[in-house]
């Protein structure tokens, strides 16, 4: 015998209810930069161009050695940084 079931909606807008969007974080996607490449950067009052050094495999992070003298940096996506292909 098939047994039926039935649910209370419990989201609010099902419900009837109005819900207000929580706000998203601005994600900026890094390009697809390959280890090698030369590029510009910006990350706050940061900026310069390197060369990088590492990328993860889904690109969310960047390793960028400075032409500056400012060491090897790392960019995360989603956090304010720009890294750009010169």
């Amino acid at each position: 015998m098939p047994q039926h079931i039935t649910t209370c909606p419990s989201d609010q807008a099902a419900a009837g209810q109005a819900t207000t969007p929580k706000p998203r974080r601005k994600r900026t996607r890094h390009p697809r930069i390959a280890a090698g490449d030369r590029v510009r950067f910006a990350e706050g009052t940061v900026s310069g161009t390197g060369v990088v050094d590492a990328v993860t495999s889904d690109y969310s992070v960047i390793w960028v050695w400075t032409d500056e003298g400012q060491g090897r940096r790392m960019f995360l996506q989603g956090y304010g940084s720009i890294v750009s292909a010169v």
